[in-house]
């Protein structure tokens, strides 16, 4: 578009860069910069066949992530907005009657994904379970205190409680569906503050439903803004916040600042940035 004519670089937070818009950039553009760590709104074939770098930021918020996701862990756990809406509406319901509340001393936390977000939840993690597994394809080594086991199946059937931290991609789309979520544990618990596409929200929902999972918590949709209209709005035991896991007073400064440092030091000559190529350098 005009806005980019004569720029060297481009740098985008949400915005699509489809492979059209990517061939139809002017041949000034040196780098693309990505203002976060998903890295699903780029084409990232159309920027590696014009040989345009991308550079991303995976590490700005990882502990803001894990923090989030803990935090619906253990509203899920405790029965923490059933009791809450118990009270608001002038009701006092019995401890037993809240929610199903197990001993989180004896439950597995199953972790997908053991990047640096789900390793840092793993960290916060290990004093509050009995056990923690891992599931992620592209770990090779080990993670201290937790069993990595070599199948995502393997992990949905021995975990109380899983938290996604999986990126996502066509390999990924809908990696949680009916046939996982009944795999799953009576009365488990499944948090995604990932990408919303990992799950097959109405599976979810008839999952929940039925009573099979105690409870799910959101942060990401496949339509994001949530629809008004979308069923996940009144589906019971479903905790839900509008994609706000990355965020933190420093966060969003941080990503900005480091997100344009890293683009103009590419320009000026320097392979050295603080995020990481997705594409390149060439």
């Amino acid at each position: 578009s005009d806005l980019t004519e004569g720029c060297d670089a481009i740098i985008v937070a949400l915005h699509k860069l489809t492979a059209e818009k990517i061939a139809a950039l002017p041949k000034s553009i040196r780098c693309i910069g990505r203002l976060g760590v998903g890295l699903d709104n780029i084409d990232l074939d159309a920027a590696r066949a014009r040989q345009t770098p991308v550079i991303f930021q995976p590490t700005y918020a990882f502990n803001e992530v894990a923090n989030h996701a803990l935090a619906m862990i253990m509203t899920l756990h405790r029965g923490v907005i059933q009791a809450h809406n118990g009270i608001k509406n002038a009701e006092w319901i019995p401890a037993p009657k809240v929610a199903h509340i197990a001993s989180l001393q004896d439950s597995t936390l199953g972790v997908v994904g053991c990047g640096r977000i789900g390793q840092n939840l793993i960290e916060k993690a290990k004093p509050l379970f009995r056990s923690i597994v891992g599931f992620d394809p592209a770990v090779t080594g080990t993670i201290p205190g937790v069993k990595m086991v070599g199948t995502l199946d393997e992990l949905l059937r021995q975990s109380q409680v899983v938290s996604l931290h999986a990126p996502y991609m066509k390999s990924t789309h809908h990696m949680i569906g009916a046939r996982e979520l009944a795999l799953m544990p009576e009365k488990s618990i499944l948090v995604n503050v990932s990408r919303g596409g990992l799950i097959d929200e109405d599976a979810l929902v008839a999952a929940l439903n039925s009573g099979h999972l105690d409870g799910a918590g959101l942060d990401v949709f496949e339509t994001e803004p949530l629809p008004d209209n979308s069923i996940l709005r009144i589906t019971k035991n479903l905790v839900l916040t509008p994609h706000i896991a990355w965020y933190s007073q420093s966060a969003g400064p941080r990503l900005m600042e480091w997100g344009v440092r890293d683009v103009i030091a590419f320009l000026g000559g320097s392979s050295e940035v603080n995020g990481k190529f997705a594409v390149g350098p060439f």
